[in-house]
């Protein structure tokens, strides 16, 4: 293919659901919102995604995507937003890429678990396999479960919060991380490090069982980024909108909306234009 076709085009690669509104769907809006040109990527074909029916059939596409990445070889893309997998052939198909390609800015999402347990779905040793991606990822962002899964260790304590982030720090290839998903008393927010000083944002927690929150948050992350937000803007950035989202989101809905931050995030686009 010729790679001017798709220069300076962002790549999203996540899970495409037919019913669901999150993952490579949410991506997506956000990304056109904000005035990013991108590639959307299917990685894994659902009927639904697990938030809906963790039994729900679904399609891995590593054979597809060897395909598609070998034709997209010469291809120059401006990031890549790397979420859910779901699979170890998956997982080695995305190393191997990462050797070969040397992209601004990866942006990974190890989505895996939560609530303090790996998702239903995954094989014990998937963990493992998670892992081997860090050291290409320029920013990670883990819940609190994943990290502590990455890690082998629980995180219960600020102290410990700051020495998962320096820890998480040393094995990815950038320095850039922020554990979402962390809950102090009745606020829920996120943790990440300036310089080696732990910064936390909290907001109320809202009762919500919406699927989707993760992906909102490092969608909104990896755009201000590759806008050129710095790390510290595009973590409040995110962290607010997606506090927004999930306490305005009615209970009625099964996954996170982005109804009320579409006029957000045309005002952060407008920002980046100015």
């Amino acid at each position: 293919m010729q790679p001017n076709k798709l220069e300076n085009q962002f790549l999203i690669a996540e899970d495409w659901s037919s019913w669901g509104n999150i993952s490579l769907q949410s991506a997506t809006t956000i990304f056109q919102i904000l005035g990013i040109a991108s590639v959307k990527l299917p990685v894994n074909l659902l009927a639904t995604h697990p938030g809906h029916d963790v039994n729900a059939p679904q399609l891995p596409l590593d054979h597809w995507l060897a395909t598609v990445l070998d034709y997209w070889s010469d291809v120059e893309f401006s990031g890549l937003a790397l979420g859910y997998l779901g699979n170890q052939a998956l997982i080695e198909l995305w190393v191997q890429y990462l050797v070969q390609h040397q992209l601004p800015l990866v942006v990974i999402d190890p989505a895996m678990a939560d609530h303090g347990k790996l998702y239903g779905s995954l094989p014990a040793d998937y963990v493992q396999w998670q892992r081997k991606l860090l050291p290409f990822a320029d920013v990670l962002t883990p819940n609190l479960t994943e990290a502590e899964l990455l890690l082998d260790q629980k995180v219960t304590t600020k102290t410990q919060l700051r020495e998962a982030l320096l820890a998480l720090q040393q094995q990815i290839h950038g320095q850039d991380v922020v554990i979402t998903s962390v809950r102090m008393q009745d606020q829920i927010g996120c943790a990440y490090l300036d310089g080696e000083c732990l910064r936390t944002i909290f907001y109320p927690a809202a009762p919500s069982g919406h699927a989707g929150s993760g992906d909102l948050f490092t969608s909104i992350l990896a755009g201000s980024l590759h806008k050129g937000a710095s790390f510290v803007d595009a973590v409040q950035q995110a962290t607010q909108m997606t506090t927004k989202a999930v306490a305005q989101t009615p209970a009625t809905e099964l996954d996170l909306q982005l109804t009320p931050i579409i006029d957000d995030l045309q005002e952060l686009r407008r920002s980046y234009e100015k």
